[in-house]
């Protein structure tokens, strides 16, 4: 990677946090270890009611800290890139940690490729326990081998908004943007607070409008929290697919996309009913059938299908058959 750093480039990190005491402190001196430092750290609290703004108050000589009500995430990350000052803003949500080269890196490539407005990380989840493979190494066989990455980074990606459809790798723990850029495309939607992978809808929005680039070094950490793995999952791509038919509808340019947003939907939909129905979470995989663009074929799904349709006494003894091991 290049390593000489751009000068008169200025960044800005932002961190939305709510109820985070016990990790924002962690989170933070990530942000603070980093070998270039950013011009500005800002935490916006979102109207925590546990004591992350005690935590944060210890820092209050190195960070910018905002108290909001409790709006939401997209709120936050709105009103703490609207306050930032610097050129650019990296984000990263309030449970992640930024590795201590981050900014070095990637200040020194943007402020070589001005013409690149976002640029986001390939990432490594982890635990308390484990540090897991990065994201973009799980990529679906041959969905990227045609990219050409320079410097671990590759701009000018061919059909990336079908390649995100079919396997996501543009997350927001480590996007960095252009604030000019930002204010353009437009702040996040915050009718999708609360929704599982709600900055997917700003994603989707900058991949084209923007000159995206993607980092395929690990240079941000996501966490995992244990217990919460597999109900998070179904709630993060739950989220998606509610997005997907957001943009469809409303985004510009969206439509030429098409056959990829039905595939994209369908493969969700079967991961999420598949899973609400191994739980029993009927009403969620009942609103599941009726997503589908084309219904998958085969007798475990349509043994699925006939038993959500059942009378409920009967549905839950045939369920319970098909759970038994």
């Amino acid at each position: 990677m290049v390593q000489a750093l751009h000068a008169g480039v200025t960044f800005a990190l932002v961190i939305p946090a709510y109820n985070r005491a016990h990790l924002i402190g962690e989170t933070v001196e990530s942000a603070l270890a980093q070998r270039t430092p950013f011009s500005e750290i800002i935490v916006v609290d979102d109207g925590s009611t546990d004591n992350t703004l005690e935590v944060l108050e210890t820092y209050r000589d190195r960070i910018t800290i905002i108290g909001t009500k409790n709006n939401g995430v997209q709120s936050a990350r709105n009103t703490g890139i609207q306050a930032a000052t610097s050129d650019y803003v990296t984000l990263c949500d309030s449970d992640d940690l930024l590795e201590p080269d981050f900014l070095d890196i990637f200040s020194a490539w943007l402020g070589a490729h001005p013409q690149c407005d976002v640029l986001y990380s390939n990432f490594v989840s982890f635990n308390h326990k484990t540090v897991f493979g990065d994201r973009f190494s799980a990529s679906p066989a041959g969905l990227y081998d045609d990219v050409a990455f320079r410097d671990d980074v590759a701009m000018y990606i061919d059909g990336l908004v079908p390649r995100i459809l079919k396997f996501q790798i543009l997350f927001v723990t480590g996007l960095t943007i252009k604030r000019e850029k930002f204010n353009e495309i437009g702040p996040y939607d915050v009718r999708f607070n609360r929704v599982g992978a709600e900055d997917f809808e700003f994603t989707l929005r900058a991949v084209v409008r923007a000159q995206v680039g993607f980092c395929r070094r690990p240079l941000a950490r996501v966490r995992r929290h244990d217990g919460n793995d597999s109900a998070d999952q179904v709630r993060h791509i739950d989220g998606e697919i509610q997005i997907m038919e957001y943009a469809l509808e409303h985004h510009q340019g969206m439509l030429a996309y098409r056959a990829a947003f039905d595939a994209g939907m369908d493969d969700r939909c079967a991961y999420v009913f598949d899973a609400a129905f191994a739980r029993g979470e009927f009403t969620l995989a009942s609103r599941m059938l009726k997503k589908f663009r084309q219904q998958p074929q085969g007798r475990r799904f349509t043994i699925k299908k006939a038993i959500l349709n059942m009378p409920s006494i009967l549905r839950l003894v045939l369920w319970r058959l098909t759970q038994a091991k």
